[in-house]
């Protein structure tokens, strides 16, 4: 019943004025919910995901948006955005509620067979370590690189000297790419950062060229840290179940009318 308790975290969605949703400062809280897909099954899994999408509709259920993997192995992410720890206890019981508790139950186990594995993660806002020069665009978003980054827990003061040289530098070149960092708080080891860089096209990778950074950045990291992984991942409207301000902004992308059949 893993599925049902974590994916409920999103009703703990504040949405006020035009929206929370297109906020353009980052939600305080990510939930991940990480899916290994097994080889060949990509196609099942995500008629299986629509599935989900379909339950969660026909409820007061809030929303989320689905990445697949284009690089590495092959796995999903869904992320769910909430405000507090408070809000997720205070959700947790939308999901039990009947029938929706044994619909996502039934949905699960055939969704399980199509896996190998599965990581859940709360993850935590670092606004000092993240480069953010332009309001985000979630709902145009199409493609995201997620840095995943394992550093050494008590050199976490070299580790934002390094943020701090990146970001000087981006600034520098004027560089428009955000680069918003997460703190995993929750489902991996200490000392494991993401690095989430959302873009509208893959046109974005041909400017996104590192600038030099120095003796002094190079010296911090061979201290700091221990591991770096990079993944590029792609927006699935079809798994996501997103907010309506997002169908307004591009309905053609997040909820395409059905075409006519031919004559």
């Amino acid at each position: 019943m893993k599925r049902q308790i974590t994916r409920v975290i999103l009703a703990s969605l504040v949405i006020s004025g035009a929206s929370h949703a297109l906020a353009q400062e980052p939600s305080l809280y990510l939930k991940i919910i990480r899916e290994d897909i097994k080889s060949g099954k990509a196609a099942a899994h995500e008629k299986s995901e629509m599935a989900f999408v379909r339950a969660f509709s026909k409820s007061k259920y809030p929303n989320y948006v689905a990445w697949e993997a284009m690089t590495g192995p092959s796995q999903a992410w869904f992320l769910e955005r909430y405000d507090s720890y408070a809000a997720l206890q205070a959700a947790s019981g939308i999901s039990n509620s009947e029938p929706l508790n044994t619909t996502l139950g039934q949905l699960d186990e055939a969704d399980g067979a199509l896996r190998t594995g599965e990581r859940n993660m709360i993850a935590r806002y670092q606004k000092d370590l993240s480069y953010a020069p332009v309001p985000a665009n979630l709902a145009r978003y199409r493609y995201t690189r997620v840095a995943t980054i394992r550093i050494h827990p008590d050199r976490t003061s070299e580790f934002a000297e390094m943020r701090k040289i990146l970001n000087d530098a981006f600034e520098k070149s004027g560089s428009k790419q955000r680069r918003v960092v997460y703190r995993v708080m929750y489902g991996a080891p200490d000392g494991t950062y993401l690095v989430l860089a959302g873009m509208e096209s893959l046109k974005a990778l041909d400017e996104a060229g590192l600038p030099s950074l120095g003796e002094g950045y190079t010296q911090r990291s061979q201290v700091a840290l221990i591991s770096s992984e990079s993944t590029l991942f792609v927006v699935n409207p079809k798994m996501s179940y997103p907010p309506k301000e997002y169908i307004a902004a591009d309905p053609d992308f997040w909820a395409p009318k059905p075409k006519p059949a031919a004559k």
